[in-house]
């Protein structure tokens, strides 16, 4: 029987062979099959419409083409106004331009192409212009002269004339917009796939024949019904937890970025950037951006959106504890308290990286499914495990550069997967992977990939190999990169995983611990491979979850068992001093970390501004591991049971940190809504709100106060030393139509007093207060009141902000002693008050000041009052549209979805804009940046942005808070899109991008 089936094997071998090098060949296709792209083609002026100018941004910068005409007639007029002319510029006239201009100056006609002078030619007969370029170059023509720049056009941000329509008559500018991205798979392009998911179906098919009676008998533990009915608790307790936190948690870093781009994918069918990055596609690496639009079409609400990374999540759990555990430890993954143990690793690495749609969360799941599908392999023999790794690893690699870390585990389990490998079956594992190709490709070209590939590595960031270190530092660091959560999964799992490879290469291996090294070398391996992708953002760390969870876990385990058979080996006892040390400093680092949290989802969140005291002082993990370490001594009654205590300490002392930290993480954010109250924005709150039927998340806490009028009166003030219209720093703009009083006129050391004449005061309606300007310092010395008068004598109502200062708060961390410093404060700034806070029947007002400060900060000025309106932000933003709101800010605005178009190559132009606090600094502005490819760009370019005032409620119990973000409205000197737009579809080969 041997002899007869031999050659069946062989045949099956051969058949792998073909049936691999087919699907590899297969999914190589499928990024140069053909695709369908559409020629967008913009015309301006519009068909039948004079010229007039008009705003129009085009995105990527480079067009592939631009043709522009101006007639001889066009340029005599343009000469007639006797001085220096614009033509037509793709920017507003007397601007620099890297794209193109035609002016007139001095009876001479000239072409600027890509920021320089292609032509220039006196103004004759023959004086029509033309200039024609694209990427690579462009070539202007005057009459019968050319010129030629080798530089490409970009930087189009609207086609403008100096000239009245009827002059500028006969004048054309056509662009055919970088359309590259917004492709779909032909009909070719389709089968390919078919064919090549039907090859990878026939690989397993493979596999299986290969593996049929060669199964190896698996000791299999005995599941006590005790211990399967307590998994399953644990397996409710985590889901629980999950479902609170995606009710409750907060938003990471790009959950908002990343749904805004699925969310214009349902216009445009690309995952492009929309916000910066010149709108690249995300190609080739989309996979769960696609997974995403089909939630996005349904619901875009940030809970719906979460949906996904929480079915990730629990399958990550599930070949977490049954998968990698039960071949890492089999038998020990059953036992109540490693179940436990386990759900609080995989907890402690998932809260802080794994919720949202960044693809760190389905990154863990792959490389989880690879190290349990290899350890499988490994345990079984059986080459279908090999064939489920090769496609999670496959799949992997379309999601993100960390699936590079899907081939850890392979590498660490190489010598045992070595005796099933042969030639046909790495052709069928290698078709299997290839299904990755195809997820990357099935919806892009490889020419737009390329592109996406060359934008992304020209803005970055694309970090080299040797600045690995960078990922660390952040780690390390105090913003919510080097939060106590995230910097609790690292640091304590690195030192259990040190000191348990220690243990079993000092020990020997019981049966069932053979394989229980392979979590903790595929994580060590993981973050080797780390080094090779090019970002070094923290949150890559996330990707590592399951492996993470296993690795403390197992870890633990390995730790118990070497306590009760390794106690006399002095090299273990000797490593666990060691590791004890390192497991208390590791604690107290964790600590030193702020528990903070992204933008909003900070907001309620305790020990946001510095460290969880007195757990940041290794001193006191010193005294916890003593005191562990005696409890374990004491609970367990050995001869040896010092020995044994001190070997296990080291896993003690990281578990209990990790449990700490857990419960501060999920502590934090069932407190934070409390905390905050029903007047006041928290990212939890937002999240009961949505369950509930409906919520704008913060938008519902911030109102609009724009002026209704300032009110009359205030004349005859008593001053001295104060001066009307003059006395405050010359950067300072008071508010206009107001009477406005300042002390600085006379110097820094001036002193003086101000009692303004009354003001009149109207009855507030509900929805009005009064409002007064203050720049300077309010408080700290100088002081500033308002006198309310009326039949019942007066009142006073002093007006101070000092309370609000940054070194009011703690300063965390410092080198030295932060002094509270009197305030420093020269911009104007509203104080206002509610009719509530009116005396009752106050008929007059007046503002009294004092200045009796004389360092360069100790001024003040003071404005007289005015009537504003309080309205609700979604209520002021009904039908005000389109309105861009910041990539930071949209989970947190779910209803603000009136969005600006990018699709086609072009941008449309934001009416109001929604930013961020300028704590976030470049971040807050990436999208008007050129110098990161910013999407928006063109709004600096030609825009003017005015700050409509706003405030977020409840900011006066958390200063911390007060500057929620800003709203501005954007006027610009022209219409919007005033030009025609042609489509026509046109297929093309993967590797052609016209």
């Amino acid at each position: 029987m041997p002899a007869a089936r031999a050659p069946r094997r062989r045949v099956v071998h051969a058949l792998g062979l073909l049936v691999g090098v087919l699907a590899v060949l297969a999914a190589l296709a499928v990024p140069f099959a053909p695709v369908v792209g559409e020629r967008v083609t913009v015309t301006w002026p519009m068909a039948g419409q004079p010229p007039e100018s008009t705003v129009a941004f085009v995105v990527p910068y480079h067009p592939d083409q631009v043709h522009v005409r101006v007639p001889c007639e066009v340029v005599r007029a343009g000469q007639e106004r006797g001085e220096s002319t614009t033509l037509v510029s793709s920017r507003p006239p007397g601007q620099p331009t890297e794209g193109f201009a035609v002016t007139t100056a001095q009876d001479h006609v000239i072409a600027l192409v890509a920021g320089r002078e292609a032509l220039r030619a006196p103004i004759d007969q023959a004086c029509d212009v033309a200039i024609d370029g694209g990427p690579s170059g462009a070539t202007a023509r005057i009459g019968d002269r050319t010129g030629s720049v080798q530089e490409g056009m970009r930087d189009i941000v609207a086609f403008t004339t100096d000239l009245a329509p009827a002059e500028a008559a006969g004048t054309q500018v056509e662009v055919v917009t970088a359309n590259w991205f917004e492709t779909s798979p032909t009909q070719g392009k389709l089968l390919l796939i078919t064919l090549q998911l039907v090859l990878v179906a026939a690989g397993f098919a493979v596999l299986a024949a290969l593996d049929r009676k060669r199964r190896r008998d698996v000791e299999r533990p005995v599941r006590r019904p005790l211990h399967r009915f307590l998994g399953y608790g644990v397996d409710l307790l985590l889901v629980a937890v999950l479902a609170g936190w995606w009710l409750l948690g907060p938003n990471s870093p790009d959950d908002s970025f990343a749904s805004v781009t699925v969310q214009n994918a349902l216009r445009t069918g690309d995952i492009g950037n929309y916000y910066r990055w010149e709108n690249a596609s995300e190609a080739p690496f989309t996979l769960v951006q696609q997974l995403l639009v089909p939630v996005a079409e349904w619901n875009q609400n940030p809970l719906a959106m979460r949906i996904p990374s929480i079915i990730a999540a629990v399958l990550t759990w599930l070949v977490l504890s049954r998968g990698v555990l039960g071949a890492a430890v089999p038998g020990q993954h059953l036992r109540p308290p490693v179940r436990v143990l386990a759900a609080l690793a995989f907890l402690g690495w998932w809260l802080p990286f794994g919720m949202g749609v960044r693809p760190e969360a389905f990154e863990a799941l792959g490389l989880t499914a690879v190290l349990a599908a290899a350890l499988q392999a490994a345990r079984t023999e059986r080459r279908v495990w090999l064939g489920v790794a090769a496609l999670a690893a496959g799949l992997s690699i379309a999601v993100n550069p960390m699936g590079i870390t899907t081939i850890a585990p392979l590498l660490v389990l190489a010598p045992r997967l070595w005796r099933l490998a042969g030639v046909g079956v790495v052709a069928v594992l290698a078709g299997i992977a290839s299904v990755g190709v195809v997820a990357m490709f099935a919806d892009q070209s490889l020419f737009g990939a390329a592109k996406a590939t060359d934008l992304h590595g020209y803005y970055g960031p694309n970090v080299s190999w040797f600045l690995e270190v960078m990922r660390w530092q952040y780690l390390l660091g105090f913003d919510l990169q080097g939060d106590v959560a995230r910097r609790a999964a690292v640091l304590l799992t690195l030192v259990v995983a040190a000191f348990s490879l220690v243990v079993l290469l000092r020990t020997r291996r019981e049966a069932g611990l053979r394989m229980a090294h392979v979590p903790a070398a595929s994580l060590l391996l993981s973050m080797a491979l780390m080094t090779l992708t090019p970002s070094k953002w923290s949150h890559y760390f996330g990707a590592l979850a399951g492996v993470g969870a296993a690795t403390l876990t197992a870890g633990a385990v390995v730790i118990g068992i070497a306590a009760a058979t390794a106690s006399r080996d002095r090299v273990v006892l000797v490593a666990g001093v060691v590791a004890t040390a390192l497991a208390g400093g590791a604690a107290a680092l964790v600590f030193s970390g702020k528990n903070n949290w992204f933008l909003h989802s900070q907001y309620g969140v305790p020990w946001g501004e510095g460290p969880v005291r007195p757990l940041h002082n290794p001193l006191c993990w010193l005294l916890i591991a003593g005191l562990l370490m005696a409890g374990s001594a004491l609970v367990r009654r050995h001869d040896d049971r010092v020995r044994r205590a001190l070997i296990r300490t080291p896993a003690l002392v990281c578990v209990t940190a990790m449990g700490v930290a857990v419960t501060i993480v999920l502590g934090s954010f069932v407190v934070a809504p409390i905390r905050q109250g029903d007047d006041a924005y928290s990212i939890g709150a937002q999240g009961i709100a949505a369950a509930r039927g409906g919520s704008c998340g913060i938008a519902d806490q911030i109102v609009v106060t724009p002026d209704l009028r300032a009110l009359p009166g205030g004349d005859g003030a008593q001053m001295a030393g104060f001066t009307e219209g003059s006395g405050w720093a010359p950067d300072s703009t008071p508010p206009a139509d107001v009477p406005v009083w300042g002390s600085l006129t006379g110097g820094q050391i001036n002193t003086g007093t101000l009692a303004t004449g009354w003001f009149p005061l109207p009855e507030l309606a509900p929805d009005q207060e009064l409002a007064f300007a203050v720049a300077g310092r309010s408080g700290d010395g100088n002081r500033v009141a308002l006198e309310f008068s009326g039949p019942e004598g007066t009142r006073e109502v002093v007006l101070d902000d000092t309370w609000m200062d940054s070194d009011e708060r703690e300063n965390y961390p410092t080198d030295h002693v932060i002094e509270d410093r009197p305030q420093d404060h020269p911009g104007f700034r509203d104080f206002h008050l509610s009719p509530a806070q009116v005396p009752p029947g106050a008929e007059r007002v007046r503002i009294t000041a004092a200045d009796t400060t004389t360092d360069p900060a100790g001024w003040v000025a003071v404005s007289g009052p005015r009537l504003r309106e309080v309205i609700p932000l979604t209520e002021y933003m009904r039908d005000r549209a389109p309105t861009y709101v910041d990539w930071s800010m949209t989970w947190n605005m779910p209803c603000m979805r009136d969005l600006p178009k990018v699709e086609d190559g072009l941008v449309e132009p934001p009416a109001y804009l929604i930013t961020p606090p300028n704590s976030m600094g470049f971040g807050g502005t990436a999208a008007f940046e050129r110098g990161i490819g910013g999407a928006f760009a063109g709004v600096r370019d030609v825009g003017v942005q005015e700050e409509i005032p706003t405030r977020l409620n409840g900011y006066e119990k958390t200063p911390e808070y007060s500057e929620w973000g800003h709203l501005f409205e954007v006027q610009y000197p022209y219409p919007g899109n005033r030009f025609d737009v042609q489509r026509v579809e046109a297929t093309r080969w993967g590797w052609r991008g016209e």
